[in-house]
């Protein structure tokens, strides 16, 4: 069984992490991804993880290399559904994400990007 699940609605992927994921887990990811925003012309994925309990610095600079991905294809990335405990961790271990933009539920996440025009130029803060 998957530890995700990918969702396409209205230029938008949403991807939604289920349960711990492993290493080789978050490279078929992220490759997914990747290779559905560029066939599907999406401009905008979400990725939702509520579910998860912690995240390594593995999955941390995965979701850096694919928010720098996606920017090249025309396609913003947003992460929802950060807990606290899994925030406090990241601050104390020193992990930053200076490229990727957050939203405290998908509904939020879908807001942020419909503020965003599909070409790329910003009509708000994302």
């Amino acid at each position: 069984m998957e530890t995700f699940s990918v969702f396409s609605l209205s230029g938008i992927l949403l991807v939604s992490i289920e349960e711990e994921i492993d290493d080789s887990s978050v490279r078929v990811l992220l490759d997914l991804v990747s290779e559905t925003v560029s066939s599907h012309e999406l401009h905008g994925v979400i990725v939702d993880l509520q579910s998860l309990e912690v995240i390594d610095s593995f999955l941390a600079d995965h979701l850096q290399q694919l928010a720098r991905t996606l920017k090249l294809q025309d396609a913003a990335l947003v992460i929802a559904g950060l807990r606290v405990p899994v925030v406090m961790v990241l601050l104390d271990f020193g992990i930053k994400f200076p490229d990727l933009v957050f939203a405290l539920d998908v509904e939020q996440a879908m807001l942020r990007l419909q503020e965003n025009d599909i070409s790329g130029e910003e009509h708000g803060p994302v």
